[in-house]
């Protein structure tokens, strides 16, 4: 079976995409830069994905910011994330998409939120570190060696006063405003 696995140069969504590799799913990666691939290629070469696709996220950023309410830029940008990992799943005959989240560690992660943000696709979403707590993931990215390739970059779109239980009819009535069908197109690109 395989999934597509949103993979970024944090700690958190290597190590999820580890995981879900160790319990035999082939994994596709997904990243939504803002530019430098350098990085995540390492990342996928140290957990074995073999193929990764790469989307510019920053115009459809941009406009969520200019368009939405500031609170929910966040979840508004997440479910975007899950509407370009579907359209890759579609296209790799996956059947998941694998995430990083972890309940409550950031706003966009509450129960509430994590609800909302499901009702973007139509694929179940798996959520391997949902439970666990920062110290146990850090230690799994010490063990895979991806913690050293961890860049702690801040997004620069994040709201002062994120949404911690954004319902769904106000999320649509949001993304409305915005062009939801533009979002990025990804290109695939090998590892080796």
């Amino acid at each position: 079976m395989k999934a597509v696995a949103l993979i970024s140069t944090g700690i958190d969504s290597p190590v999820a995409a580890y995981i879900m590799k160790k319990k035999g799913l082939e994994i596709i990666g997904l990243n939504l830069s803002s530019g430098d691939e350098t990085a995540v290629k390492h990342i996928c070469k140290k957990i074995g994905i073999k193929k990764l696709y790469t989307a510019f996220h920053t115009p459809i950023l941009k406009e969520i910011k200019e368009k939405t309410d500031q609170d929910l830029i966040c979840v508004l940008c997440k479910r975007m994330m899950y509407r370009i990992a579907e359209k890759i799943a579609k296209k790799e005959k996956a059947s998941f998409i694998i995430t990083g989240e972890n309940l409550g560690q950031v706003a966009s992660q509450t129960l509430d939120n994590l609800a909302v943000l499901s009702q973007a696709t139509s694929l179940e979403i798996l959520r391997p570190l949902l439970c666990f707590d920062k110290n146990e993931i850090i230690a799994i990215a010490k063990k895979i060696k991806t913690y050293e390739l961890a860049q702690n970059i801040r997004c620069p779109f994040v709201p002062k006063h994120p949404a911690t239980k954004a319902s769904l009819e106000r999320v649509q009535k949001q993304e409305s405003k915005i062009n939801i069908e533009t979002a990025a197109d990804a290109k695939p690109m090998q590892i080796k």
